[in-house]
């Protein structure tokens, strides 16, 4: 069984409340822990799997799972690894999206991507290792009932599969220029971007017990919030820098979004509706919204100033 050992959840006092940043240092604390090579393993993969992972990050899944499972200091080490397994899923799907056969991206998390840096093979390799090893870490959450690894293994594995991230990549390269409508455009963010936050979030309900209306309404939420988040994006790409993206912009190009379709302001319009939605249903949920509409400020204040210039 995984365990944090002598980090976060040793040092929690009871009734003790933790902010953003602790939670996210708690967080990158955790996944260094969780990448720690053996002798076995090759140094030059561990060496591209950890610069992927460790890459400058808000981790807003992780810390989204966190703050609805909102954790005490039994149950801190199972949320904050379930939080880094989904971390690592997204890791390796930037990985894979980069590559010069999909986006071929040179920037990624300011800073060189991986293919560019370790060459096409180990990224690759590095990718499936990251993903193979966060249904590792689900598989052995401290204390949880095995009936409730299997349902998050099994949410996490469908947010990941061919009607989840890789139905949104496929669609992203074979057929997004058939994207005629903001339904359609839509369905591919939601693919892409959508699937792997409403699984974290759902994780996090799931962690903390809520069933029923309530979890619904936590997925709900969640998808809004990663709809707002993608077109976000989207408005970045066209209109912001690569200093204030953290990676390359303007490889949509011509393609299908939003923003190009109907604009950058009814982008920004439809990522204003999608948050509104998104408070709704986060009130709906009957979870602790404060910390939560906090890190939906982080995300999307430095979003929008980003893509308004």
């Amino acid at each position: 069984m995984t365990s944090i050992g002598s980090s976060a959840a040793e040092t929690f006092q009871a009734g003790a409340t933790m902010s953003g940043s602790d939670i996210r240092a708690a967080i990158e604390g955790r996944l260094s822990k969780l990448i720690t090579s053996e002798a076995s393993v090759s140094s030059n993969l561990h060496s591209a799997l950890k610069y992927a992972l460790m890459g400058k990050s808000k981790r807003v899944r992780p810390l989204l799972l966190y703050l609805i499972a909102e954790p005490d200091k039994a149950s801190m080490d199972a949320v904050l690894d379930a939080g880094c397994a989904v971390e690592m899923v997204h890791t390796s799907s930037l990985i894979f999206d980069d590559l010069p056969c999909m986006d071929d991206a040179s920037m990624r998390r300011q800073r060189p991507t991986t293919h560019v840096t370790f060459g096409q093979p180990t990224a690759i390799l590095s990718a499936i290792a990251l993903l193979t090893r966060a249904f590792g870490i689900i598989s052995n959450l401290e204390g949880v009932p095995a009936a409730t690894r299997n349902r998050l293994a099994g949410l996490l594995s469908d947010a990941v599969g061919w009607d989840g991230l890789v139905a949104g990549q496929e669609m992203d390269i074979n057929s997004r220029a058939t994207l005629r409508n903001a339904a359609d455009v839509e369905q591919l963010n939601w693919l892409k971007t959508g699937v792997l936050f409403v699984a974290a979030a759902q994780m996090g309900g799931i962690l903390r017990g809520l069933e029923g209306d309530r979890l619904d309404a936590i997925g709900d939420f969640a998808r809004h919030f990663g709809l707002a988040f993608q077109t976000a994006d989207d408005l970045i790409d066209t209109t912001g820098s690569e200093a204030e993206a953290g990676k390359d912009i303007g490889k949509d190009g011509d393609k299908p979004t939003l923003v190009s379709l109907f604009g950058p302001d009814h982008a920004r319009l439809t990522c204003q509706q999608h948050i509104a939605h998104a408070e709704q249903a986060l009130i709906a949920s009957g979870v602790n919204a404060a910390p939560i509409r906090d890190l939906m400020k982080l995300v999307f204040d430095s979003r929008q100033k980003a893509a308004s210039r």
